[in-house]
């Protein structure tokens, strides 16, 4: 299937670019950046963007993900650099709407399943299990984890390059 979204990218990496593949990118730079507002009438933001070395746009940070970092490397955002993350896609509830949405599946950088307390605003907690996604955790679960590198379009691209 084709979502009617591909036809609509801007310049960040989103949730229907990356579809049903969970590609693992090495995190190239972190920027503060000024994301205009969707609503009319709203101000823009500051938000995290990160760049992949394996990618040409970068991904807004959104604050489940930001959790995931930190508890991975620490709050400092420069320490994350040339970190490798795996990323997939999730149902999430945006303004009453279920939507599909970018999340941190782990690292082939942990050994082991490391699970995270995330904490938002005005909302309880929730555990989130970041899962170590190496070699041999594409070896014990072959239908969540692939080899680092895997792309949707096999010759080495991810996104829309």
């Amino acid at each position: 299937m084709t979502d009617y979204k591909q036809g609509f990218q801007g310049p960040y990496v989103t949730a229907v670019q990356i579809g049903d593949a969970t590609p693992t990118l090495t995190i190239d730079r972190v920027e503060l950046t000024e994301i205009p507002a969707i609503e009319p009438g709203k101000p823009a933001r500051d938000r995290w963007v990160i760049f992949y070395r394996e990618a040409g746009k970068g991904m807004v940070l959104n604050r489940t993900n930001a959790e995931c970092l930190v508890a991975l490397w620490g709050r400092d955002v420069e320490q994350w650099k040339g970190h490798r993350v795996t990323l997939h896609t999730v149902p999430v509830r945006v303004g009453g709407k279920t939507e599909p949405g970018i999340r941190i599946l782990g690292t082939p950088e942990i050994t082991e399943p490391k699970t995270v307390q995330i904490k938002l605003p005005r909302k309880r907690p929730f555990p989130h299990t970041l899962q170590p996604t190496g070699k041999a955790a594409a070896k014990a679960e072959p239908a969540t984890a692939r080899e680092p590198g895997d792309d949707t379009d096999n010759d080495g691209h991810w996104g829309d390059e």
